[in-house]
This record gives structure tokens, C-alpha cells and sequence, in this order.
């Protein structure tokens, strides 16, 4: 008997030997709402559904694993509402976020530029689910419009059930293939055997939204005062941050406080009190407010997201829910954002953050001195800079002692100077911050220098509280706009190559594979 794994497989090679221009499978480009999803609906499966996976194939595929759902182009609207019912039931909030997620990613469609057909036969029997239709081909007509309304309201419908709605960004889909470009590779990514999902490994998500534009579109939505944590979570921090609130809260309080949650398994009940800050880090007025998050901190180490290099990542994934990277600036960027926008921090936290940045930014790049320098600023001692880093290709390389380089001496100077500073007064950090940001703004922080064809990169400089990508669209993370200004130079590239430029789309899709090897 075939596995199931042979199965899909069968399909895919079967989809792919079809001679139409297409989009390369994407079905497990975002791996950790799949499995979480999986989980969900393997609580009561009554439609026998064979598993999610099946309902982001095109329709020819969807239908051999659907189970009971007779229409295909309802399957994916079919497994989002089961998994939402089990969650729901099982007071999980967290599997309710991810089947929400779920029902809002991209179908596999017969070519780049296609959308997938809405479900028009079966009704959702959760509202939530209901509200939300499935991302379109970014290449399809008015796709940046349908999908920046499909991720506000699916932003609104997290909210509802106690999520963070900045999580709506996670259901984004890829920069927009060539129409026109022969090989139909498409800008897309299918790893099975990448668990969090090779659209966030390999920054290839292009949000649909800006972080302030989802906070704005979710004003409205009322959430539950408390959701209710999954028997089933581990140690380890939630995949999704839940807003809690309680009578001790207030709008001045300058870190969330300690919250009582009770969990429920079989015919037990436990209560047990959790300090949602990070232990042994407490937030003072000297650094400002960070709202309902914790005072950040940035670790560093081998193995983050099955890396085998050393990377970068938020230590609170509940507060700052973002991936590793090697480049720590990814990382600063994407919390001091979530600072202002996410957490709701004051001026002078957002002040403290930038300070960080510029304190990590100081120290040799890719370096464990770097986390610390960033700690350092916010009161936090760590000593990340005695791992060895260890490259691409796995090879370690020696460890810097602390101090001993001008770069170190310099970091170490500027987080001191900075926490004093910070401590001093607000008005002076916030000075700081603009003075920093005016400096930096007109920087082009796209260092990938390839041309083929003439065709360079387009810079990508900071603005505002994000960043953006000449001639496009403003992001709220450097990686996104960095893979953006890959990926139009890829086009642009491409373009010229089927015009007769004298080179081929698959120089164009080398090069742009070493523009994007420089996000990380």
C-alpha cells in the first residue's frame, strides 16, 4: 500500500507534467500551520478528510484526499471549519488562530496568474471562518488588493477569539511570478521536510499589510477577556500570542502583570499563576513601557529553525513571534516595529529599542557580541559572545573575546552610554532616535551588486518605521523588503532575457538566488 507521502508526491509529479505554464507546488510552504491544523482536525474528523495538505493542491489532486467534501474547491473552507470546532471545543485558542490562518493561504493554481475559485456549495458553520476567503496568485489580476482585504479581515477574526492579529501576516504568499516567463518556475518554495515552512525560513513572504494598517482595521473587534490555553502546550512559548486581560491591568502599568490561567484536562482542573514577562527581566521607567509585551531580548546560538549556522531570534516568541535570522538587524527591526505597533509601547520604549539597534550594529556582524550589546541596552547581561559562530557551510570559526576588538570595545561603550542616557531622560532619547533615524534613512541597505543585463537590484532604504523598496511598497520588515527588491530585479531580469538580451531566465534565476543568499 502506498504511503501518503507517495500519494502527494504521484500528484504533484502528475500536476507538474502537464504542459501549461504553472506555478511549482507551494502546498508546504507554510509547514507549521499544516501540522498545527493537522492536529486540530484529527480530533474529529468527520468528513474523513485525508489530511489538510490535500486542500492547497489544485482541484485534480484536491479531490483524492477530500474525504466526504465532494466540491474541491470547498476542502480547504471544509478542513478550516472542522479544526476551528475542535479547537473551539477544546477551549484551544491557539488551534482556533491556526485553522483561522489555515482558511486564508493560497491555493495551487494551473499556472502563474490564476486564481482559485471560491466555495460556493457548502456553508461554514463557524462565522469566524466564514468571513475569510483563501489568498489569490500574487500575479492575478487586483491580487494586492484581494489579499490585503483577505488578511484585515482574517486580522479582524483573530482578534475575535483572543489573538494577536498581527498574525494575519503569516497567511501572505509570495512576490508575484513573470506571466511571461517560460520556465514557469513562479517565485514559490515547497519543503516537507521544513517544519516551520520554507515561506518564513527563507523570508520569501511578502506581507499584504502593514503592521499599523491591521492594528487600524481591528479597532473595532471586541476579543474574550481571557482565552483559555490548550491542555496540550508545552514549556515552550505558544505559537500565538493570546491577549489576556485582568482586574489588576492598567493603561500606565509598565509591564503586563502576573495573570492567573486555568487548564482544563479530563476530569481535572489546575490553576497555576505565569508571569507572562520573560524571568528575571522587568521593565523600569528608564526604558519605557512596552505595553503588553516583555522587555525584549535577542539570543543567539546553532539549530534555531534547524538552522546549522548560527542566527538570531527573539527570545519571547509569545511577545515577538518571528523567525531567526543571521542578520541581527531582521531581528531589532521586527521587534523595535512590534514595539510601536504590536505592543503598544510608549515613546521612550521605542526610543530604548532603537538605541539597541544601533548598540547591536556596532559589534562584528553575525556575532553572539551583537545579542549582547542589544541586551545590554535594555539591562539585560548575556554572554552570547563567547559561542563560536559557525558559517553556511558549518564550519566554525574562533570566538572574539569580549573587549578585545575595537568593534567590542565600541559596543560595550555605546550600550552603556545608551542605558544612561535612556535613564536620564525621555526627551533626550527621543532626540537620539531622530538624530539615528535621519542618518540612517537615505542608506541603501540592498547590498547585492549583481546586474545581469544591466538590470541592478532596486535600493531598499528605511522609512518611517519600516522600509521601503524603490518604485514598490512600504514593509514592515527588512527581509520582506530586501526579497521584494530581489525579486523585481528577477523579473525585470527575466524580462530582458526572453527579449533577447543575449543570456537566459535561468542566469536570471542564479542570480537571483545569490541576491536573496545575502537576506540572511
Amino acid at each position: 500500500m502506498l504511503s501518503f507521502r507517495s500519494v502527494v508526491l504521484a500528484l504533484a509529479v502528475t500536476a507538474l507534467s502537464l504542459p501549461i505554464r504553472r506555478e511549482v507546488p507551494q502546498e508546504h510552504s507554510h509547514n507549521s500551520i499544516l501540522a498545527a491544523v493537522r492536529t486540530s482536525l484529527n480530533l474529529n474528523n468527520p468528513a474523513q478528510i485525508v489530511d489538510p495538505v490535500f486542500a492547497l493542491l489544485g482541484n485534480a489532486a484536491a479531490i483524492g484526499g477530500a474525504g466526504k467534501i465532494t466540491d474541491p474547491d470547498c476542502l480547504q473552507q471544509a478542513v478550516a471549519d472542522q479544526a476551528f470546532t475542535n479547537a473551539k471545543a477544546a477551549n484551544d485558542a491557539t488551534g482556533m488562530v491556526n485553522a483561522l490562518i489555515f482558511r486564508a493561504l493560497e491555493r495551487n493554481t494551473g499556472k502563474v496568474g490564476l486564481a482559485s475559485n471560491s466555495c460556493t456549495t457548502i456553508t461554514a458553520t463557524n462565522p469566524q471562518i466564514a468571513a475569510i476567503q483563501q489568498h489569490q496568485d500574487p500575479a492575478s489580476t487586483n491580487a494586492a488588493t484581494v489579499n490585503k482585504a483577505i488578511v484585515l479581515e482574517l486580522a479582524k477574526q483573530i482578534a475575535s477569539v483572543g489573538g494577536d492579529p498581527q498574525l494575519a501576516l503569516k497567511s501572505g504568499t509570495f512576490a508575484p511570478g513573470n506571466l511571461n516567463d517560460n520556465t514557469g518556475k513562479g517565485n514559490t518554495c515547497d519543503d516537507a521536510n521544513d517544519t516551520v515552512g520554507c515561506i518564513f525560513t527563507q523570508n520569501l513572504l511578502v506581507p499584504d499589510a502593514t503592521a499599523a494598517e491591521i492594528s487600524a482595521a481591528v479597532g473595532g473587534v471586541s476579543a474574550p477577556s481571557v482565552a483559555v490555553q490548550s491542555s496540550s502546550a508545552t514549556a515552550t512559548a505558544p505559537a500565538v500570542a493570546i491577549a489576556l486581560t485582568t482586574a489588576a491591568a492598567s493603561a500606565t502599568a509598565t509591564c503586563p502583570p502576573p495573570v492567573t490561567v486555568t487548564v482544563t484536562a479530563g476530569s481535572t482542573t489546575s490553576t497555576a499563576t505565569a508571569n507572562v514577562a520573560v524571568a528575571s527581566v522587568t521593565s523600569s521607567s528608564s526604558l519605557g513601557s512596552f505595553g503588553k509585551c516583555t522587555v525584549p531580548q535577542i539570543e543567539f546560538g546553532v539549530g534555531f529553525d534547524g538552522r546549522k549556522e548560527t542566527s538570531f531570534q527573539p527570545v519571547d516568541k509569545t511577545s515577538y513571534n518571528h523567525g531567526s535570522a543571521q542578520n541581527i538587524q531582521i531581528i531589532t527591526q521586527f521587534i523595535c516595529d512590534q514595539v510601536q505597533t504590536g505592543c503598544g509601547g510608549d515613546a521612550t520604549a521605542e526610543a530604548t529599542c532603537l538605541k539597541a539597534q544601533t548598540a547591536a550594529l556596532a559589534v562584528t556582524a553575525k556575532t553572539g557580541g551583537q545579542a549582547d550589546a542589544f541586551n545590554a541596552v535594555f539591562g539585560i547581561t548575556t554572554d552570547f559572545a563567547a559561542i563560536a559562530p559557525v558559517s553556511d557551510q558549518g564550519v566554525t570559526q574562533a570566538v572574539v573575546a569580549a573587549g578585545s576588538t575595537p568593534a567590542a570595545a565600541a559596543a560595550t561603550s555605546t550600550a552603556a552610554a545608551t542605558t544612561a542616557a535612556v535613564a536620564a531622560t525621555t526627551t533626550a532619547a527621543a532626540a537620539s532616535s531622530t538624530t539615528t533615524s535621519t542618518a540612517t534613512s537615505g542608506q541603501n541597505l540592498q547590498t547585492f551588486t549583481g546586474a545581469l543585463g544591466g538590470v541592478s537590484a532596486p535600493p531598499v532604504t528605511a522609512s518611517g518605521s519600516g522600509f521601503a523598496v524603490q518604485g514598490n511598497s512600504n514593509f514592515v520588515n527588512l527581509a520582506a523588503a530586501l526579497g521584494r527588491s530581489c525579486d523585481v530585479q528577477h523579473n525585470q531580469c527575466a524580462d530582458k532575457a526572453n527579449s533577447g538580451g543575449g543570456f537566459s531566465v535561468g542566469q536570471c534565476d542564479t542570480q537571483d538566488t545569490q541576491c536573496r543568499a545575502l537576506i540572511n
